[in-house]
């Protein structure tokens, strides 16, 4: 955004013309929640521009649009808007009378020049991470995964869902049919993905747990997850993630969601006769919905991935290939792990540094 999108035009027929007026309800919903329309850093540009050039014009005896209301509307605002990014703003001032008040208190009252280099000293910071944010974003948008994320069916524990198209023009989805054995996730993702605080949040909502503390839903929704994983190796791994990232501090990490619906063929095994389904692998094994829009998947494969009985199978190998190679193309990243290597002693080790490494790279500002 501009600085010059914050400002509404408006006549004043006594003044014999109008002038540019600063939409207050514009600027302080940037403050109250995320917009579907704008982006955090979009609002952030425009909104660092617009305080850094009101301050620059007050401090140096310059002609401003906005008084000592408006550029506390447009600061409470800024400083909400880089928090959610994650960036550091809070001058010791909350408009111009008090920043007034400060560069008096600093000796920079006989001193344009030095109300200027303090300004730049502030604002620079934020500039710069601002341009790192948007670097970033650039970058994840490449291998990030295009759409809309409309809800998650996950951790089933029993039969294969039934699933209906409620509106197929708006493609809303329902589950018919052992919706009790699965999870069903419909709400708006955010640019930070799907945290764990955020999943707890949902299932503390969907099952009536309000009375509840934060750990007691947390363990709740633990034993839930756990229970739609089958094989040991797959058990290992779910539990490595959230024993070292499950503390009350991990809260904001993002929520490793077990047994992802990402194809959906409406025929069950029994009904195919046996045969494969005409869409590659129905399920992911794990899922990370990390910020914008990059997608992780991590696979365990057991034998039954690549061999047929007790013999390698090179069409079950080709296979599984190629539907990783379609789902990269989709944006998706694919990890495997072999089963073996999560049996064996120092693998909760091994997946701990893994953990690490994959979120520093694509977590990391």
């Amino acid at each position: 955004m501009r600085p010059s999108d914050f400002f509404n035009w408006v006549e004043f027929p006594d003044l014999d013309g109008g002038r540019s007026v600063l939409d207050a309800d514009l600027v302080d919903s940037f403050r109250l929640r995320p917009r579907e329309d704008i982006s955090d850093l979009g609002a952030a540009y425009g909104l660092t521009r617009l305080a850094y050039d009101e301050l620059v014009a007050f401090g140096t005896g310059k002609r401003d649009s906005l008084n000592d209301e408006g550029i506390s509307f447009v600061l409470r605002a800024l400083r909400a808007v880089l928090k959610r990014l994650g960036v550091e703003f809070d001058p010791p001032f909350r408009d111009f009378a008090r920043f007034r008040d400060h560069w008096i208190s600093q000796s920079m009252d006989g001193s344009y020049a030095a109300r200027r280099n303090y300004l730049n000293e502030l604002f620079d910071p934020v500039f710069s991470q601002l341009e790192q944010l948007e670097d970033r974003q650039a970058a994840a948008s490449v291998r990030g995964v295009d759409g809309q994320l409309k809800n998650i069916i996950f951790a089933s524990t029993g039969p294969k869902p039934r699933i209906v198209l409620r509106d197929a023009i708006n493609n809303v989805v329902e589950v018919v049919k052992n919706a009790e054995y699965c999870l069903f996730y419909d709400r708006p993702l955010s640019e930070a993905g799907l945290t764990w605080a955020e999943l707890v949040d949902w299932w503390r909502g969907s099952n009536g747990l309000e009375d509840q503390d934060d750990v007691e839903v947390a363990r709740s929704l633990y034993r839930r997850l756990a229970a739609s994983l089958d094989s040991p190796p797959e058990r290992s791994l779910f539990r490595t993630y959230y024993e070292h990232y499950g503390s009350a501090e991990g809260a904001g990490q993002t929520a490793l969601l077990p047994q992802v619906y990402l194809h959906y063929d409406p025929r069950t095994r029994r009904e195919r006769g046996g045969g494969p389904t005409v869409l590659m692998r129905e399920r992911m094994d794990f899922l990370l919905l990390l910020p914008h829009g990059v997608r992780i998947v991590l696979e365990v494969d057991g034998k039954q991935h690549y061999a047929e009985g007790d013999t390698a199978s090179p069409k079950l190998y080709s296979e599984m290939v190629s539907e990783d190679r379609r789902l990269r193309l989709r944006g998706y990243e694919v990890y495997r792990f072999g089963g073996y290597e999560l049996s064996r002693p120092g693998a909760g080790g091994m997946l701990r540094e893994f953990f690490d490494e994959l979120l520093t790279q694509y977590q990391e500002v």
